[in-house]
């Protein structure tokens, strides 16, 4: 929610229309006019409670939701400010100047004390929108000022809203306000990172969102082989993806950069650049290893070398019952919100089944990732030896499957319980010194 003040005496642009357009009262009115979403709501002469009275009519506009999509930058031009607008229609009805009044309008505000608030409008242009917009289609427009005198170029800033007639009568509504950012070139996300299983030689391809002046044309540049774009070159509406080529990489990590340049026919010259990391090498599941005395409880890490796109993790351990026994499983620290399912049927056998499953859409973080904890008690008197933990497929089969359902590959690696013999128990000896005399 913005609020703006200008002068009723000196209006700037059609927005002192739109209040008169939502009017149908005597033709006599007090100052100040309010008016919210070109009218929508309005109001006007003094108030016993200013504050309570606007907190009504925003807290009304609030709850609507928004029928088009804004987006706006501003540059200034000698001493002029030009607004470069897209405006993409989900009202639902066609928008047009003949048919319903439709309008895109910038207001230029100066972040100063000219009147009775801080916000002070300098210019309004607008333009009628022609031709028609049909459902989900878009618009484009670029909107100047007249050259503005005795402002703080710094302290000024610009709202972008398109308005129409809804209905048969004269009221106008807005549709949807943005407000303007300055011209720049910006990439989401301003980083990629991939992380490529070594046995898998599919390249891996990352969609890009450019955003800036509708005007612009870009250009892609990588600075290393393993990295291309697809496409290369367009204007700001044809969105690029990034490649990694998987065959190209070597084992490990490393990076990389795209430059991306955009220029446009009034002018403008903007530059953004995206750091590319890709790591390849293998994707290892790994129990840990734990010494502990005979009789006494072991406790096992389950770590995974994780790539980043692993959603569910599966497999068994098999054991020696006659050394360990009892075992019982908890989540990791880095196991976040996957929930963990073990199925001990077998573990008289030595055989203890593991599922964990991140909800849908989500992964591991990539890197070294905490899974599980195992535990358990080992038999007295069982010795010094080396208790094998082993990676195996029952009760439940090896499996690491992504975000899309398929499996994964990776290599699992087995752990141990390294015991020592417990001390033998001592019986105690009772000395008894020679008496004195």
């Amino acid at each position: 929610m913005l609020f703006l003040e200008q002068d009723v005496d000196l209006s700037k642009g059609r927005r002192q229309d739109r209040w008169w357009a939502a009017y149908a009262g005597p033709s006599n009115i007090y100052l100040p006019l309010v008016m919210v979403d070109s009218g929508h709501q309005i109001s006007s002469g003094s108030k016993a409670d200013f504050k309570a009275a606007y907190r009504k009519l925003v807290d009304a506009e609030l709850v609507r939701p928004p029928q088009a999509e804004i987006e706006a930058y501003t540059r200034q031009v000698g001493a002029r400010m030009r607004i470069y607008a897209r405006l993409k229609n989900t009202a639902g009805t066609t928008l047009s100047s003949a048919g319903n009044g439709a309008t895109l309008h910038a207001l230029v505000w100066e972040d100063a004390r000219v009147g009775v608030t801080g916000r002070f409008v300098r210019a309004a242009p607008w333009t009628a929108i022609s031709p028609e917009v049909a459902p989900e289609g878009e618009y484009t427009a670029t909107l100047e000022t007249p050259d503005l005198a005795g402002v703080s170029w710094s302290s000024l800033h610009a709202v972008v809203l398109a308005d129409y007639r809804p209905g048969s009568g004269t009221a106008y509504d807005m549709l949807q306000g943005a407000l303007a950012q300055p011209a720049a070139l910006a990439a989401d996300p301003g980083t990629v990172t991939v992380a490529i299983e070594a046995n898998d030689r599919q390249d891996r391809l990352v969609p890009l969102r450019l955003r800036g002046p509708y005007v612009l044309s870009w250009t892609a540049s990588p600075d290393v082989s393993w990295i291309t774009v697809s496409p290369d070159a367009g204007p700001i509406s044809a969105q690029p993806s990034v490649v990694v080529a998987a065959q190209r990489l070597a084992p490990g990590w490393q990076h990389g950069v795209v430059t991306f340049t955009a220029s446009s026919e009034d002018g403008m010259s903007l530059a953004q650049t995206v750091p590319v990391s890709a790591f390849s090498g293998p994707r290892v599941l790994r129990i840990g290893t734990t010494a502990t005395t005979a009789g006494s409880s072991a406790t096992l890490s389950v770590g995974l070398s994780a790539l980043g796109d692993e959603n569910a993790v599966a497999f068994s351990v098999a054991f020696d019952p006659t050394a360990l026994t009892n075992p019982s499983v908890a989540l990791g620290a880095d196991g976040g919100p996957a929930v963990l399912t073990s199925d001990a049927s077998q573990a008289a056998e030595g055989r203890l089944g593991l599922s964990l499953a991140l909800p849908a859409g989500h992964t591991l973080e990539q890197g070294d990732v905490r899974l599980l904890v195992i535990s358990f008690d080992t038999v007295p008197g069982a010795g010094s030896r080396t208790v094998a933990v082993r990676c195996s497929d029952l009760p439940v089969a090896r499996a690491i499957v992504g975000t899309d359902g398929n499996a994964l590959q990776a290599t699992f690696l087995d752990g141990a319980v390294l015991l020592t013999a417990s001390a033998p128990e001592r019986t105690p000896r009772r000395h008894l010194a020679p008496a004195h005399r």
